[in-house]
């Protein structure tokens, strides 16, 4: 169980970031900082970690599975994003579109991380279970980079009218690691590395599909200098993570 206990410490840094935006509650210059930084934080995170990761797990046609994996990612979250509540970016008047459409990328954000969350416990058990001490490096990695998350999540929600959706969110967000890591425990056996590939190509489809179609039109529409700073912090903090 030392293992699993990793995983949860590794989910737990989402609280950290949760932290951060509780404090500095109701301030727009964070939000635009937040999505700025969750936007780079993304992008590094697939191109030095899930993709090359998801690719070690294929024997053969490696780039057939990423693709088709990729490809149910966005039409899953495309499904699940006419189910949640969404305004059109034009059709509304501005400053009440704007809140929804925060609150909104809030949500499919963190069902992606969830589901990604998941996968990369396992990843962190089957690290740590083969030597310990490289599997604690891998989950303080991990967890440096889900701070900038817990800041986005809690951020992009209305908290005062909200606070429910957000802390249910932010508990998933943090025991989803931990989770993963016991899923592991419980059905090792069943969890082969095409499973696990399949997972990790889905998910990649999913946090495509917030990058460019959510996150990006955000960015565009609200970028300012915080955004800019979120930027940068967000491309500083995935460095450390990488390093370590």
């Amino acid at each position: 169980m030392v293992y699993n206990l990793i995983n949860l410490v590794a989910g737990l840094f989402f609280l950290i970031g949760a932290f951060i935006a509780i404090k500095y509650k109701n301030n727009k210059n964070l939000i635009n900082f937040s999505v700025g930084m969750a936007f780079v934080v993304l992008i590094i995170l697939l191109i030095v970690d899930i993709v090359p990761d998801t690719l070690e797990l294929f024997e053969n046609n490696k780039f057939i599975w990423l693709i088709g994996g990729t490809l149910i990612g966005i039409g899953l979250l495309f499904l699940i994003e006419k189910l949640v509540p969404h305004h059109d970016h034009y059709k509304e008047e501005k400053e009440h579109h704007h809140e929804e459409h925060l609150k909104h990328i809030g949500t499919m954000t963190s069902v992606a991380l969830i589901i990604h969350n998941l996968v990369e416990g396992m990843s962190i058990y089957g690290v740590a279970s083969n030597d310990l001490k490289t599997g604690l490096i891998y989950a303080i990695g991990v967890g440096l980079h889900n701070i900038p998350f817990g800041i986005e999540i809690t951020a992009l929600f209305d908290k005062e009218k909200n606070k429910k959706k957000t802390y249910i969110f932010l508990i998933l967000l943090s025991f989803s690691t931990f989770l993963g890591g016991l899923i592991l425990f419980l059905f090792e056996n069943l969890l082969t590395d095409f499973v696990l590939g399949i997972l990790l190509s889905v998910t990649i489809g999913m946090i495509l599909y917030l990058v460019i179609n959510e996150l990006f039109v955000e960015l565009k529409e609200n970028l300012n200098k915080y955004s800019i700073y979120g930027i940068i912090t967000g491309i500083i903090l995935m460095m450390i993570g990488i390093f370590i």
